[in-house]
C-alpha cells in the first residue's frame, strides 16, 4: 500500500483526483491547501480521500505523515519549491506543469532526483494517449524518412477564462498562455518528434493583461528542421492541431483524429483509439517497476529551455535567439 499526498486541492486536483484513487493499492491520506474552502471542497467531491487529514502547509505535512508518493497541483512559481522539499523529504513526486518556471530550477531538480534516487513526473497526460504514441512510434520508426518541419495551434478562450485568477498573476503564474496550456503543446511537440530547438524567434501579445496571452513561436531545430507554434489565448473556440512534414509523409493530427499521408499512397485515417493511460497510473506503475515513465523531468527541462527562449525573443522585439539546450 502507498501512502499519498495532495498538494492544491483546487479545481484542477478535484478534477484529476479520481486518476490517483484508481490506482490499485494507494491509499490518500492528506490534503494540503492553505484554504480550508478547497479542503471541504475536494473531500465533498470525492469519497476517498475523506479520511484523510488536512494540512493547510506542506512543510508540516511532509515533517508528520512522511508519504511515499505526493501529486502536486499548485500555482507554477510554487512548484521549485514544492518539488525540491518533497523529495528531500523520501516522496516520489507527480507535478502538475511547467515542472517550473526557469530551466535554471528544473535543473536543479533533474539533479535533486538523482541524488535521492526517487521517481519524479510531470503531469503531461498526452504522453498517455495512443494517438500521440502512434505518432511519435511512426516517427521514430524511421520508415518517413527526417522531419522537415511541424506546425502546431492552440486557441482557447483562456484570457476571459482565467481573468481575475492566479494565472495571470506573474507572481504565481510565472508567465501566460505559453507557460500554462501552451507548456502541454511545446511538450508534446518535442516529445514525439525527439526534436530539440537551437534557435528562436517569437512575438507576443498580452492583450492588456499582465502576462502573455497571444504567441507566435517561430523554431530552427537541431538538424536543420523548421517549426512553428501557435498559442493563441484570446479566441472563440478551443482548437487544437498538429502537422508534421517528413521526407516521405505528412502526418496530420487534429482533435482525436490522426492521418498519416505518404507519398505515392493512400492515406490511413484513425480516429479510433484503446484506452489512454493516465498519468498517476504510469506514475505508480513507475513506482512499483511495472512500467517506464512516459513524461520524466527531462520533458519539463526541454519545454522550458523552449519557452524561456520565446519569451527573451519576444522581449528583444522578436529578434532570433539561440535556445538553451542541456
Amino acid at each position: 500500500m502507498l501512502k499519498a499526498a495532495l498538494i492544491g486541492c483546487g479545481g484542477f486536483m478535484q478534477h484529476r483526483t479520481p486518476q490517483l484513487l484508481a490506482c490499485k493499492d494507494v491509499v490518500v491520506e492528506s490534503l494540503v491547501d492553505p484554504r480550508p474552502e478547497a479542503l471541504a471542497a475536494i473531500r465533498e467531491k470525492h469519497e476517498g480521500v475523506r479520511q484523510a487529514i488536512d494540512f493547510s502547509d506542506h512543510v508540516t505535512m511532509l515533517d508528520e505523515t512522511r508519504p511515499d508518493l505526493v501529486v502536486i497541483a499548485t500555482p507554477h512559481t510554487l512548484h521549485i519549491d514544492h518539488v525540491t522539499d518533497c523529495l528531500n523529504a523520501g516522496a516520489h513526486t507527480l507535478v502538475e506543469k511547467p515542472l517550473s518556471c526557469t530551466a535554471a530550477d528544473c535543473r536543479k531538480l533533474i539533479d535533486l532526483r538523482d541524488q535521492t534516487g526517487l521517481v519524479a513526473a510531470v503531469s503531461y497526460q498526452r504522453h498517455g494517449l495512443p494517438i500521440f504514441q502512434r505518432v511519435r512510434e511512426e516517427i521514430h520508426s524511421g520508415r518517413h524518412g527526417q522531419i522537415l518541419q511541424t506546425n502546431s495551434h492552440l486557441s482557447q478562450d483562456w484570457l476571459k477564462g482565467t481573468m481575475g485568477t492566479w494565472r495571470q498573476d506573474p507572481a504565481l503564474s510565472g508567465g501566460g498562455q505559453l507557460n500554462d496550456s501552451g507548456s502541454h503543446m511545446i511538450d508534446i511537440l518535442l516529445w514525439i518528434t525527439g526534436l530539440r530547438a537551437e534557435q528562436v524567434q517569437a512575438y507576443m501579445d498580452n492583450r492588456g493583461a499582465a502576462v502573455d496571452i497571444n504567441s507566435s513561436v517561430n523554431i530552427r531545430f537541431e538538424g536543420g528542421a523548421i517549426g512553428s507554434l501557435a498559442v493563441i489565448g484570446d479566441a472563440s473556440i478551443w482548437h487544437e492541431r498538429h502537422a508534421i512534414w517528413l521526407e516521405e509523409a505528412s502526418i496530420l493530427i487534429e482533435g482525436e483524429r490522426l492521418s498519416i499521408h505518404r507519398r505515392g499512397e493512400e492515406p490511413v485515417v484513425v480516429d479510433e483509439w484503446p484506452e489512454a493511460t493516465t498519468p498517476d497510473s504510469n506514475f505508480v506503475g513507475a513506482i512499483r517497476g511495472e512500467n517506464e515513465l512516459l513524461a520524466p523531468l527531462e520533458c519539463g527541462l526541454a519545454t522550458l529551455e523552449l519557452t524561456e527562449s520565446a519569451w527573451r525573443s519576444a522581449a528583444a522585439g522578436g529578434r532570433p535567439v539561440e535556445a538553451k539546450v542541456g
